[in-house]
């Protein structure tokens, strides 16, 4: 007669057991991150914020020889104060230009198909495109939600340096709370791979801050020589794109292309120009020269960082990809290749000891 298996011993259930629980735990967290996960975005938006007001308020602190937190309220406050300089000096301008570029957007695009609609190839274009009638201005706002996107976006830029600040006052204190949430023997490893992070970030925010300014007034300037219209609006437009790497230049493009169409397609050769020589030294000789300085990140794991983000995360994503990527890149060199795959074995560590 066939013997029928025996149940298993109460140690192999009560393991299975707490296996199945350790793994519904482990999906409850995975699901609740992906719940919140525009918050942890913003989270990390913040932090790169406070990244930046550290680096500037470390030599403030040097200089006055005043304490963290007096150097933070005082570069927090100058901050303010250059933007609001800015705004006065600059503000008409932008606002009157921005607002002339918005409302010369459609206007260009109708010329623009005006003129494609004069070659066989411009034709082919807008039927693969689906354009079938000219857009009006009114068709175009209506397509944009502009009142609840800008809203949204002004609320949650605020959270951001909301954030940044409350991390920038006490960095210490929050990263402390972070390392105690590993196992002791693991606490200074985490320390030196947190500490390496913000390192990284700080070298490339400073290298992008330099990267912004040199395309967006070489951008403008160039504008301005050849005679494309609202010159300082495409030059600030064109050097706050690039912190979105490849995908932010070539959607900032299409606005001053437009508009010098819409003046002629001569002067839209010469903005293509203008585009061409801009982001072409900012792509090959300015951006690859910071990054070398900053950190080592390759073109593709950019690029790829930052739709892949963009995909996962919405628009803060693909903002907030590149030192995503950043953050990574130190993350999976430090605790993956070398505490992993390049981990000595302990027989080796206590004979090297």
């Amino acid at each position: 007669m066939e013997q029928l298996p025996q149940p298993p011993a109460d140690g192999t259930m009560a393991d299975f057991a707490r296996k199945v629980t350790v793994a519904i735990l482990i999906a409850a967290v995975l699901l609740a991150f992906w719940e919140i996960s525009q918050v942890l975005v913003l989270g990390f938006g913040g932090v790169v914020v406070a990244v930046v007001l550290r680096n500037m308020a470390s030599p403030v602190q040097r200089y006055l020889r005043v304490s963290d937190h007096i150097a933070l309220l005082v570069t927090t406050i100058g901050l303010l104060a250059l933007a609001i300089t800015f705004f006065v000096i600059f503000g008409g301008l932008a606002i009157d230009q921005f607002t002339a570029l918005l409302n010369e957007i459609p206007g260009a695009i109708v010329s623009g198909r005006k003129w494609l609609m004069q070659y066989t190839e411009g034709r082919w274009f807008l039927a693969l495109l689906g354009h079938t009638g000219a857009p009006s201005g009114e068709t175009l706002l209506q397509a944009l939600p502009i009142a609840g996107g800008v809203l949204g976006g002004m609320s949650e830029a605020l959270l951001v340096l909301l954030v940044g600040i409350y991390l920038a006052a006490d960095p210490q204190a929050y990263m402390r709370s972070v390392v105690r949430l590993f196992p002791p023997h693991r606490r200074i490893r985490v320390s030196h791979i947190l500490n390496a992070i913000a390192a990284a970030l700080q070298k490339w925010l400073v290298g992008m801050a330099f990267d912004m300014l040199f395309v967006g007034v070489l951008t403008g300037l160039l504008m301005w020589l050849v005679g494309v219209p609202l010159p300082f609006a495409l030059g600030v437009l064109t050097g706050l794109s690039v912190f979105v790497p490849y995908i932010g230049p070539a959607i900032a493009c299409i606005p001053g292309l437009l508009l010098a169409l819409s003046v002629s397609p001569t002067l839209a050769m010469y903005a293509a120009i203008v585009y061409a020589v801009a982001l072409g030294i900012e792509g090959n000789v300015t951006q690859p020269l910071l990054q070398r300085w900053a950190v080592s990140l390759s073109p593709v794991i950019n690029l790829l960082a930052i739709v892949a983000f963009g995909i996962i995360f919405g628009l803060w994503g693909a903002v907030l990809g590149t030192p995503m990527a950043v953050t990574l890149t130190v993350l999976i060199r430090m605790a993956y290749i070398e505490d992993v795959l390049e981990a000595k074995p302990p027989a080796e560590k206590a004979a090297e000891d």
